[in-house]
């Protein structure tokens, strides 16, 4: 009641003055008197091994060795002719099998060409960032001479300082090869150039040089549009350095040059034609330039050309190409093996596209 009514009696807290010590319970080394005196539990005892260095001289796996060595040679002495020699057998396909693993774990790069897998070409594509979509893809090429490009073509590679291919050129090259339509993805300067010029050359090169010359008013054989003119012209660099010692002429059509003696280059004739879409179309219209028997289009930097508003341009140039070469809807038409014997033959040249995409 007291507490309840007349409150009870706060305790104080006591107040700690600066110079008052504070107790520790941490002791200094010096000051710890319960060290080992006797010299035993400092040096602690050492198991003494014998022998060989097991303890007391006991190896357990020589151990193990001996019986199995035993109990080897007591099944040998009650086996029968007829047992050791099926023994044996088994021992001899158990070494085949593991020899031919060995042999088949092998890296992709200790293989020759016709000796690779399915799991080798996976894992060849890992190693060089390649993937792909679509159905029926041929393989990538390990190097250029595994590839399957002719003589001449692998002399001008060699020529121009090409080593090994990139990883576009490795995917690319055969696909194109096929004839076959492709979109392409790449980092710049990862040769993506060479990706679309080889298989064009290559197929330009499959064509009689008599018909080439005396055809040479039906306009050229492929065009690359470019959306700039300074990339046009690394382009047409590119491929002088690798079409002139193949005889192959090619024509730049972009602006700041004169658009009459562009059309004159064009008369005289080309194989190769690299434009801007602007000035393509300016020199389409006022008829310096035909399209009659172009199957080969190249959009160089399509993402980027897209973006600039070149859509109708590019659109207004493929309609210039006659529709006899444009590839059917069908199956038939897709089946990569159909399409490159069709192509061999020289029957019908559909209209191939190559689009380039730059990367990040």
């Amino acid at each position: 009641l007291q507490e309840r009514y007349l409150g009870g009696v706060k305790k104080r807290r006591r107040t700690r003055h600066l110079n008052d010590r504070k107790f520790v319970f941490e002791w200094d080394a010096s000051e710890d008197t319960s060290i080992d005196y006797n010299p035993l539990y400092k040096e602690r005892h050492q198991v003494q091994l014998l022998g060989r260095g097991f303890i007391a001289g006991i190896d357990l796996k020589q151990q193990k060795r001996e019986q199995s060595r035993f109990y080897g040679d007591l099944m040998e002495k009650r086996r029968t002719l007829e047992e050791k020699e099926q023994e044996e057998a088994r021992l001899r396909k158990l070494r085949k099998k593991e020899a031919k693993q060995r042999w088949d774990d092998r890296h992709w790069s200790q293989k020759k060409l016709d000796e690779m897998t399915d799991r080798d070409w996976r894992i060849f594509r890992e190693d060089y960032s390649i993937t792909t979509k679509g159905g029926k893809i041929p393989n990538p090429i390990r190097s250029w001479k595994d590839s399957s490009l002719p003589p001449h073509i692998l002399e001008v590679i060699d020529k121009c300082g090409y080593k090994e291919p990139t990883p576009i050129q490795r995917q690319a090259i055969p696909i194109g090869l096929q004839n076959r339509d492709i979109i392409g993805v790449a980092e710049t300067g990862s040769g993506k150039t060479a990706a679309f010029l080889i298989p064009l050359l290559v197929w330009i090169t499959t064509l009689p040089k008599i018909d080439r010359i005396e055809e040479s008013d039906q306009g050229p054989y492929a065009i690359i549009l470019a959306p700039t003119r300074e990339l046009a012209q690394q382009i047409e660099e590119e491929t002088i350095k690798f079409g002139k010692p193949l005889g192959i002429r090619t024509v730049a059509v972009i602006g700041g040059i004169s658009r009459e003696d562009q059309g004159f280059r064009l008369r005289m004739g080309c194989e190769i034609v690299i434009a801007t879409p602007g000035r393509l179309i300016d020199v389409l219209e006022n008829r310096y330039l035909v399209l009659s028997r172009c199957t080969y289009v190249v959009l160089d930097e399509a993402d980027r050309m897209i973006d600039m508003g070149f859509e109708p341009d590019v659109q207004k140039i493929l309609e210039h190409m006659p529709v006899t070469n444009q590839k059917p809807d069908t199956d038939e038409a897709e089946d990569p093996e159909k399409m490159l014997a069709n192509f061999e033959s020289g029957k019908h040249k559909y209209r191939q596209v190559g689009v380039d995409k730059g990367g990040p």
